[in-house]
């Protein structure tokens, strides 16, 4: 599934966001290396985090800030969580960025060498 998040931090409100948006229905891909148009992506899920216990999370550390992150409705694949919490990271530590945003294809979790070996035994 082709995923974009959508990451922003509102400073007025303490608060961090991410927005998860999917492709549903029909693939829209002409070649592998092909992004939808963001009017083809579907919001699915909203987050909203408190800046504060964010900022605690990045000091504790990747594992902690990937916790931080995920609930029962929110619940990214490992990978995707990692790519989350670096960009995440990355917005706090920048100064004046306050919105970033991260493309994810779930197709790059499963690697030709995964593959190989469930073929194999």
């Amino acid at each position: 599934m082709l995923q974009r998040y959508d990451i922003s931090i509102d400073g007025d409100n303490n608060s961090l966001s991410i927005n998860e948006y999917a492709v549903l229905g029909r693939r829209y891909r002409v070649r592998e290396d092909t992004v939808p148009a963001k009017d083809k992506y579907n919001l699915i899920y909203e987050a909203t985090y408190d800046s504060d216990s964010i900022r605690d999370a990045i000091k504790k550390g990747k594992m902690a800030l990937i916790s931080e992150l995920r609930s029962d409705g929110f619940f990214p694949i490992y990978s995707c969580a990692e790519l989350l919490a670096a960009k995440v990271t990355e917005l706090f530590d920048a100064s004046g960025d306050h919105f970033t945003e991260l493309f994810f294809d779930d197709r790059t979790a499963i690697l030709p060498e995964a593959v190989d070996e469930d073929v194999k035994n």
